[in-house]
C-alpha cells in the first residue's frame, strides 16, 4: 500500500517537473521569436530637473547630514 503511494507520488512529481521544464523552454523560445521579429525600439530619455527635484535633492542631503550626527 505504501509502495503504491510512493510510486504515484514519484510519478506525479516527475510529471510536474517535466511540464515545468517544457513550459520554460517554450516561453524562452517564444520570447526569442517575438524579440527577433518585433524588436523593442529604444526611446530617448530626457531628464528635466525641476525646482521640486532640486528641493528634494537638498532635502535628501539635509537628511543624510542629520542622520550622520
Amino acid at each position: 500500500m505504501i509502495d503504491e503511494g510512493l510510486i504515484i507520488t514519484g510519478v506525479g512529481m516527475l510529471v510536474v517537473f517535466a511540464f515545468l521544464i517544457i513550459m520554460e523552454i517554450s516561453v524562452r523560445f517564444m520570447s526569442g521569436l517575438i524579440l527577433k521579429f518585433f524588436p523593442e525600439k529604444e526611446k530617448p530619455v530626457t531628464v528635466r530637473k525641476t525646482a521640486a527635484a532640486a528641493d528634494e535633492s537638498e532635502l535628501a542631503v539635509a537628511i543624510a547630514v542629520a542622520h550622520t550626527l
